[in-house]
């Protein structure tokens, strides 16, 4: 993994979120702990260091294709739908860890910094939003999902909303 860690910086954003799905699979399976630990942590850190980078424009873009939740696997749903633990996997880190940059520097900076409020209230954000879309009416499971996610989140992470 040391290995993997050093080239990290040279990484392409797409090599960088396959390489986080690994190391979060690998944690999950508690295959290779400690090197899944070190290579989620160095992602973190050159995710941080490209957010730093200078921003120019930071108020005009666009929506991304795939938003931040869908670039880091989140899926609900019968069709393309993670188990429960998964979800929780990996909603976790968006409302802890350093976020890759998607699409764009001033998407992301919409979603806050790790453990704050500003980080709680776009997952729920989310979250509602997809529960009210009327579009998702005939999704049952996602539905389902998606209230199940909503209640984790208000229930573990309820201080942040503060």
């Amino acid at each position: 993994m040391t290995n993997i860690v050093d080239r990290i910086p040279s990484m392409t954003d797409q090599e960088l979120l396959v390489l986080f799905e690994n190391a979060s699979a690998r944690l999950s399976e508690n295959k290779t702990p400690d090197a899944a630990a070190t290579a989620m942590a160095a992602i973190e850190r050159e995710w941080q260091n490209r957010l730093n980078h200078p921003r120019t424009n930071i108020h005009r873009y666009e929506a991304p294709p795939v938003g931040m939740l869908g670039t880091l696997g989140y899926h609900v749903g019968s069709t393309n739908g993670a188990a429960t633990a998964v979800r929780r996997r990996l909603l976790k880190p968006v409302l802890e860890g350093q976020l890759p940059l998607v699409d764009s520097p001033a998407y992301t900076d919409e979603w806050g910094p790790a453990n704050s409020t500003k980080r709680y209230s776009k997952l729920i954000q989310f979250l509602q939003s997809q529960i009210a879309n009327p579009a998702n009416r005939d999704k049952a499971r996602a539905m389902i999902e998606w209230n199940e996610d909503l209640d984790w989140v208000q229930h573990n992470y309820s201080h942040l909303s503060r």
